[in-house]
């Protein structure tokens, strides 16, 4: 084991450290000290690395263990679901139940009325520009060398290239890898922003949901604790699929000729980036009218909705069938639903 592992698996053991410490800020001794706003952006921090924490974890387990491709179908398939679980029951489904209670208020106002149908329009107009964001920005991406992240992406790039090949075997595919790899002088900076356009969707709602958890809980009265404020399926949604995210696409970076240290280090760079950007989401979240927190939300939920069936489903078909992934994506997406219970 090298020097540069050595270094990252005390980094990633410090960002768990991190987030422990987090947890147990409630007894005083911890946040407390600071003015309640620092505190609370600290907690949204806390929450955006402890999501990602996994994404070097699932790069080491790659790297490590080497898991069959059935194996690294059914942990992407099942990151899918999880991914699934975490938009629809805590991005959408809270706006819809608004809506609904708002559109059917029993005082029949046509403010609550009026405030629904321009909630609702600010959810699809936002997840719909979500969908397209994501779609321009992986095209974009892919062109300069983002396509060697994934085995999907690689072989819908080789079939752009060569339109009249019908069957990719895996012998291809090692060849496109090793050509492209270097033809690519930028492919390390595409995958890295490949990577960042998967996953960054998820840090400004990492802050919001926080946001409107803490923001619930201060207006029943009193002073709740880091447990109290989490949003447990989202967190755990975005944790368990960013595992196989990074356990698969570091697989290939590694055929690719890509050096231990370097993958690991671009995950933990991610790790800080959806940290960060968890704590702008929280600040954001705070200071925009209602309707464009909810539009913002529904931009998240659409590229993370359009990520999902672009890249992970299709990637997990590709490496190990269409057998493991159906059940593989229902079990995350209920995993991550029971994490409910603990709210």
């Amino acid at each position: 084991m090298n020097k540069k592992l050595i270094l990252i698996i005390i980094a990633v053991a410090a960002f768990l450290g991190f987030g422990l410490w987090y947890w147990n800020t409630h007894d005083g001794t911890g946040a407390d000290m600071f003015h309640p706003t620092t505190k609370y952006a600290m907690w949204a921090f806390g929450l955006g690395a402890i999501s990602a924490i996994s994404l070097p974890l699932g790069s080491l387990a790659g790297i490590l263990f080497k898991p069959k491709a059935s194996v690294t179908a059914a942990f992407t398939a099942f990151g899918a679901g999880a991914l699934m679980a975490a938009l629809s029951v805590e991005l959408i489904a809270p706006t819809v139940m608004e809506i609904v209670g708002q559109a059917s208020s029993p005082t029949g106002m046509v403010h609550d009325k009026s405030h629904a149908f321009y909630t609702m329009g600010a959810l699809l107009v936002g997840c719909i520009l979500g969908g397209l964001l994501f779609f321009f920005l992986d095209e974009a991406v892919n062109s300069h060398g983002g396509f060697l992240r994934k085995m999907s992406t690689m072989i819908t790039f080789f079939k752009k290239k060569n339109p009249t090949v019908n069957h990719i075997n895996e012998r291809d595919i090692v060849q496109l890898e090793k050509k492209e790899a270097h033809e690519q002088k930028s492919g390390a900076m595409g995958i890295w922003l490949g990577l960042l356009i998967d996953g960054i969707p998820e840090s400004f709602v990492i802050g919001a949901g926080f946001l409107a958890i803490l923001s619930a809980k201060l207006a029943a009265g009193g002073n709740p604790d880091f447990s109290a404020v989490i949003p447990y399926t989202l967190i755990a949604g975005l944790f368990l699929s960013n595992f196989p995210e990074a356990l698969g696409s570091s697989i290939g970076m590694k055929k690719q000729g890509m050096s231990t240290g370097k993958i690991l280090m671009l995950w933990m760079s991610l790790v800080v980036i959806v940290a960060v950007g968890a704590t702008v989401g929280y600040y954001l979240g705070a200071e925009v009218p209602h309707e464009v927190e909810i539009g913002i939300e529904g931009l998240a939920a659409g590229a993370m909705l359009t990520m999902i069936a672009q890249t992970m489903l299709p990637e997990a078909v590709h490496i190990g069938g269409t057998r493991v992934v159906g059940l593989s994506t229902l079990i995350g997406y209920l995993s991550a639903v029971a994490f409910k219970l603990f709210e």
